[in-house]
């Protein structure tokens, strides 16, 4: 079987390619949505979150392909990136997307890594 070379046309490598631009792009951006929302209540976040995933499930598919819509790419990154903002502050441990890892206890080098148990003290 002849090994044919694969061509930035082909679904496979625009996928891959795509995939590797999102999650360093998230890197960037999920930390920046952090810093924002650090200092928010915790139901104000689940809403975000909650919020962000109702965006990512109608319009995420602009994400991995073409959309003809201006914008539409753009809206469903924001929304993603909050998303993952919102969950790793009121997630104990983080969230972990695409192998991608945020976590808001300083110096986490995974979801697997020491942290300190939450305080779920009554007010």
């Amino acid at each position: 079987m002849p090994i044919r070379p694969v061509h930035r046309s082909e679904p496979t490598q625009n996928t891959a390619a795509a995939n590797v631009a999102l999650v360093e792009t998230l890197r960037l951006a999920v930390p920046r949505h952090i810093a924002e929302l650090r200092h928010r209540p915790t139901d104000v976040l689940i809403a975000i979150a909650s919020q962000s995933s109702s965006v990512i499930g109608s319009k995420g598919d602009a994400l991995q392909f073409h959309s003809p819509k201006r914008g539409a790419a753009a809206e469903a990154f924001n929304a993603l990136a909050r998303g993952l903002a919102a969950a790793a502050i009121v997630t104990h441990g983080g969230v972990t997307f695409a192998g991608a890892h945020w976590c808001i206890v300083p110096a986490c080098s995974g979801p697997d890594a020491d942290h300190p148990q939450p305080d779920v003290t009554p007010p």
